[in-house]
């Protein structure tokens, strides 16, 4: 009797158990059909507003960006040519130079003294000879009339000879000693940018001591590290693009690569590549950094599609098309271009649709949408 009384209760429950859980379901299946139609009502009702770009059919550029650094020609360490003391500094670190501006003044009281030494004797000098030219012309008429000897005419000849070396001599003598003063100013031989300036204001420099250095500036190119891959790719003569943000306004130039390393740097582990600056009155300084664009491969045959374009889930990268006032979504395969920009396949857009290029987030295949300006 007990036994019965129990196998009943398990039968009630069952019972109640399996319409509870069809209530359940029944609850869950409307819930959804209420969403789905409340959603699709949605769509139908607030089409989503998007921007679209008409697909065109063109060629391009793979392009790869390196971080490169902006260097001069050759470092030139000027030395002096004579002894002295600085006077003035006319430049320091990192001042920009012309040819024949000029660097330092230095002074030397014992070189002026012996200019001007020179000068007196080279006048005296001159003046002697002179005299002994107008004597000389004087003594011709004389000769030819009897009145002075032609030995006396022969005597002033080989004075005037002999006066007319030392003259020469002293000439030479006064020349050394102006350049002696003169080269107390020195001057910058190029355009450049000083690196740096070794004596200071009263300090002696001697002879052929060096005293400033200077980078050559009118002949800038630019350097980049790569890593092997990048270092077979790359060849020389091919003309790359320079970019720079100088106080927020963005600077371009172009470059031609000139040549690459043929062994790895060990500390950086990458192999160098320089590209001469084309525009070499562009205003940018040894050890700025840019950024090189460089191209790598010709793709031809594509549309290009800007990255808003591009969107990718777990198991697929697509963008949507617009076309009789639906979106569309379309898988592809993208080549990046550059940063902003990739390439499909010309054939990858079905035919008389557009691409959605913003507000494309959140949209689903068939989604009602409106186009925007």
């Amino acid at each position: 009797m007990r036994h019965r009384d129990l196998k009943n209760h398990w039968k009630w429950f069952i019972l109640f158990f399996g319409v509870f859980i069809i209530i359940l379901m029944g609850l869950y299946i409307r819930m959804i059909t209420v969403r789905s139609s409340a959603l699709q009502s949605d769509f139908q009702r607030k089409p989503q507003a998007v921007n679209v770009e008409e697909p065109v059919r063109t060629k391009a550029w793979k392009t790869v960006t390196f971080l490169a650094r902006v260097e001069g020609g050759q470092t030139i360490k000027i030395r002096s040519d004579v002894g002295g003391w600085v006077k003035e500094k006319k430049v320091d670190i990192g001042s920009i130079v012309e040819a024949e501006d000029i660097l330092l003044i230095l002074t030397d009281e014992r070189k002026e003294f012996v200019l001007l030494e020179a000068e007196s004797r080279l006048l005296s000098a001159k003046a002697d000879l002179k005299e002994l030219k107008r004597l000389y012309n004087k003594n011709i008429s004389l000769v030819e009339k009897g009145i002075v000897a032609k030995d006396t005419l022969e005597s002033l000849t080989n004075q005037i000879e002999s006066k007319r070396a030392g003259v020469n001599a002293l000439e030479a003598s006064y020349q050394r000693a102006k350049w002696d003063v003169d080269h107390l100013i020195v001057s910058s031989p190029i355009k450049g940018k000083i690196i740096n300036v070794l004596p200071d204001i009263g300090q002696e420099v001697m002879v052929n001591e060096i005293i400033i250095d200077l980078v050559n500036i009118s002949n800038k190119r630019v350097v980049a590290g790569v890593d092997a891959n990048w270092a077979r790719i790359l060849k020389g003569g091919t003309e790359v693009k320079l970019s720079n943000t100088v106080y927020g306004n963005l600077e371009t130039t172009t470059a031609k690569i000139i040549g690459i390393s043929p062994n790895i740097d060990i500390d950086t582990g990458t192999y160098s590549f320089e590209a001469e600056i084309l525009d070499q009155n562009i205003q940018w300084l040894p050890g700025e950094i840019v950024n090189m664009e460089v191209p790598v491969e010709f793709l031809d045959n594509i549309i290009k599609v800007p990255r808003t374009a591009v969107l990718s889930d777990n198991e697929e990268v697509f963008l949507f098309a617009y076309r009789d006032g639906v979106a569309l979504k379309v898988p592809v395969s993208v080549i990046w271009l550059n940063e902003n920009e990739g390439a499909i396949p010309s054939g990858s857009i079905p035919q008389n649709s557009k691409i959605i290029v913003n507000g494309n987030s959140g949209l689903s295949n068939g989604q009602a949408v409106r186009v925007i300006q």
